[in-house]
C-alpha cells in the first residue's frame, strides 16, 4: 500500500503498551454533548438512506458560514472532497507549498498532474512570503492550480486574508484555480480575521475546503465541506461524487452542534492556556526548537536525538515529519493535549535532556 503517512495511530500501538498520542491534532475535550445527543436522535434513522442532496445539512452550514448553501457540498471528511475536486479540475501543473498536507500531492499525482513545489524557508519559520511567492509564479506560467493550507500543516503558520485576497486576484487574472484549505481554521483565536469565506464571492476561481473532524473530535465520523465559486461547479462535483458519501450521523448534525457556544468557549480557553504552558516550558529546553504556531499543534526541530523513538519508548507518540517534503530528519509535530498529558510530555522531555 502506498498511502500517505499520517498521525493518529496511538490506539493501534496502545494495544500492547499504554500510549499517549500527540501525533493527531484532535480536540482533547472530546466529542461535545450536543453532538452525542444528535447521534442518539439519529439512531432510529439508520434504517433509511441519508438525503442524497444533504439539503438540511447544507442549509445549516450555509447559516454557519453565511454562504449560499447551493454552493456548498459535503464529503466524508475533507480528504474525500480534496480528491474529487482535484479530479474534476483536470489540472496539468499544480503548485504546492512544501512542507504541507500530503494528501494534495497524492491527489494531484493520482489525477495525472505534474506537481511543482514552492519550498518554505526554515529561517523564516516556514512562513509564506507572498511577494516572493508571486515572483515565483511570474516565472512559472504553466501553473494552473495552487493549493494553500491556511493554517498550514505541519507548520501551524497563517497567511493573512489580505495576502490571500491579493493571490486570489492574481490567479483570477491568469485563469489559475486557487484551493484554500481551512481545515484547522476553527482552532484559530481570531478565525474571522483569517478565513477567506467572506471574500470567496469576489472570485470565480477559488474553492475553500473546511473540516469539522478535528475540532469536534470526530475522526471516526468525519465531515468535510467545500465552499464552491458557483452552482455550475457544484453540479459538476455532485455528478462526479459517489452518492451517500456522508453517513446519517454526520448528515443530521445541526445548529445545536455547529453553534455550541459552551464547547467553543471551553475549547478556546483550553487552547490558550495550554499553548502558553507548552511554549513556556519547551522554550527552556535548548535542544528543541519550537516554531511559532497559530493552532493546536507545533512543529519542533531536534538534531541531537531521535525524538520520535525516545518518546515512543516512554509511552508518548509524536508525529515524525521525515516524510514531509521540505523537512529532513529531525522535525516533529506535537498536538496540544490536555494539561495532564502536556505535563507528561514536558516531564519526559526534561528528563531526556537532563540525562
Amino acid at each position: 500500500m502506498s498511502q500517505v503517512k499520517h498521525g493518529g495511530y496511538g490506539r493501534e500501538l496502545s494495544s500492547t503498551v499504554p500510549i499517549v498520542d500527540f501525533s493527531a491534532n484532535i480536540n482533547p475535550l472530546g466529542v461535545p454533548e450536543t453532538l452525542i445527543s444528535s447521534i442518539k436522535k439519529s439512531l432510529p434513522n439508520l434504517i433509511y438512506y441519508p438525503d442524497v442532496e444533504y439539503k438540511n445539512l447544507r442549509k445549516d452550514l450555509g447559516d454557519l458560514y453565511n454562504y449560499d448553501p447551493e454552493k456548498i457540498w459535503v464529503g466524508n471528511g475533507s480528504v474525500d472532497l480534496i480528491f474529487n475536486i482535484i479530479e474534476i479540475l483536470e489540472s496539468k501543473h499544480a503548485l504546492l507549498l512544501a512542507p504541507t498536507f500530503g494528501e494534495y500531492e497524492h491527489a494531484f499525482s493520482k489525477s495525472g498532474a505534474e506537481v511543482l513545489h514552492y519550498y518554505l524557508q526554515e529561517e523564516n519559520d516556514f512562513n509564506l512570503d507572498m511577494n516572493k511567492f508571486i515572483d515565483y509564479l511570474n516565472n512559472h506560467h504553466e501553473i494552473d492550480t495552487i493549493c494553500l493550507c491556511n493554517p498550514n500543516n505541519p507548520s501551524g503558520t497563517l497567511v493573512s486574508k489580505f495576502a490571500i485576497d491579493h493571490l486570489a486576484h492574481y490567479c483570477q487574472d491568469r485563469g489559475i484555480w486557487l484551493i484554500v484549505d481551512e481545515a484547522f481554521n476553527e482552532f484559530i483565536a481570531k478565525k474571522s480575521d483569517y478565513t477567506f469565506v467572506d471574500k470567496i464571492d469576489e472570485d470565480d476561481n477559488v474553492v475553500i475546503i473546511k473540516s469539522l473532524t478535528k475540532y469536534f473530535a470526530i475522526p471516526g465520523l468525519r465531515l468535510g465541506m467545500a465552499l464552491l465559486p458557483n452552482k455550475q461547479f457544484l453540479n459538476t462535483l455532485v455528478d462526479y461524487c459517489e452518492p451517500w458519501s456522508v453517513n446519517t450521523f454526520a448528515a443530521e448534525l445541526g445548529p445545536e452542534v455547529f453553534n455550541d457556544n459552551e464547547y467553543a468557549k471551553a475549547t478556546a480557553n483550553w487552547l490558550s492556556a495550554e499553548k502558553s504552558y507548552l511554549e513556556s516550558e519547551l522554550s527552556n529546553i535548548s535542544q528543541i526548537k519550537m516554531y511559532p504556531s497559530a493552532v493546536n499543534y507545533y512543529l519542533l526541530k531536534c538534531d541531537s536525538v531521535d525524538l520520535y523513538k525516545e518518546l515512543l519508548n516512554k509511552g508518548i507518540l509524536i508525529r515524525n515529519c521525515d516524510n514531509y517534503l521540505g523537512l529532513e530528519n529531525g522535525y516533529y509535530r506535537i498536538a496540544v493535549k490536555s494539561h495532564e498529558e502536556n505535563q507528561q510530555l514536558v516531564r519526559q522531555l526534561q528528563d531526556l535532556f537532563r540525562s
